[in-house]
């Protein structure tokens, strides 16, 4: 098996967009940002969107609809406007939730509307990180660190574990060898979508992580790509039928798979419109 050169794994698969350099932030390839810029934490399930891209094309404005109605509840507790935004990402785990958000919005109109809802200003490992202490009511991010262009929002654990990623250099998700494998074979593209083995094994027998991304292949398409890993050969080869079922209930089509070892590989196709619930 050929694995990635550290340099280009080091960006979990979409979350090469973190290349923050010049101020703005773009969508690319997500197998080739350079090694510093690793910053995702231990994490169980993670999803990327290229909202720079749904926003700007008309054939995915239902897409980029559907984006917004999930952060919604977010974003009024930042005070960012959905046009500010060019890149999402989310990852969660049992302990840890952290949400990264790349774009040119106003660190001090995030600053002043932190600060209304008492939040106060701190500093982790030389990073600006607002808190705000979880009591009996309900706070939807507890911690909410600034960084240029680049804001990470989350609770305690995993907005920490986030910068000691880039400032201590802990472990990012890629020391886990299921997850860099998953990463060496998916494309990147509008969104892309990781479980591991917590989440992915309550699915198929001895599925171990799974992964799925989707760019547009035309005005009324998405091309889906997706990679499973499992524990054993044997398990992939009878995960097969069950692949696909479940690739059909989301109403993809022209799906094609093939195995290679303890790899499933997939390829389909989904129209625009049944492709919101992915959003």
């Amino acid at each position: 098996m050929t694995r990635m050169s550290m340099a280009k794994k080091s960006c979990l698969l979409a979350l090469a967009v973190f290349v923050v350099a010049a101020g703005s932030a773009l969508a690319v390839d997500p197998t080739k940002a350079p090694a510093k810029e690793k910053v995702i934490a231990t994490a169980s399930g993670l999803k990327y969107v290229d909202v720079k891209a749904l926003r700007n094309d008309p054939d995915l404005a239902d897409l980029y609809e559907a984006w917004k109605d999930t952060v919604s509840l977010a974003f009024d507790v930042l005070d960012i406007s959905y046009s500010d935004v060019n890149i999402y990402v989310h990852g969660s785990s049992a302990d840890r939730r952290f949400t990264f958000i790349v774009g040119k919005f106003d660190p001090d109109k995030v600053r002043s509307e932190l600060d209304d809802r008492e939040y106060d200003k701190e500093e982790y490992k030389g990073v600006e990180v607002w808190e705000r202490e979880v009591g009996w009511g309900s706070v939807m991010e507890s911690r909410v660190a600034l960084m240029d262009n680049l804001l990470i929002a989350g609770n305690e654990d995993g907005v920490e574990g986030c910068i000691g990623v880039m400032k201590a250099g802990g472990a990012s998700w890629l020391s886990d060898a299921d997850i860099n494998e998953l990463a060496s074979r998916l494309p990147g593209g509008l969104y892309v979508d990781i479980q591991e083995q917590e989440l992915a094994s309550l699915v198929i027998r001895g599925l171990e992580a799974y992964g799925m991304s989707a760019k547009k292949l035309n005005g009324d398409a998405l091309a889906i790509a997706g990679v499973a890993k499992f524990d054993s050969e044997n398990h992939a080869d009878d995960a097969d039928d069950a692949i696909e079922n479940l690739m059909d209930l989301q109403q993809f089509e022209k799906i094609e798979i093939a195995q290679k070892g303890d790899l499933l590989k997939a390829m389909a196709e989904v129209d625009i419109e049944n492709a919101v619930p992915l959003f």
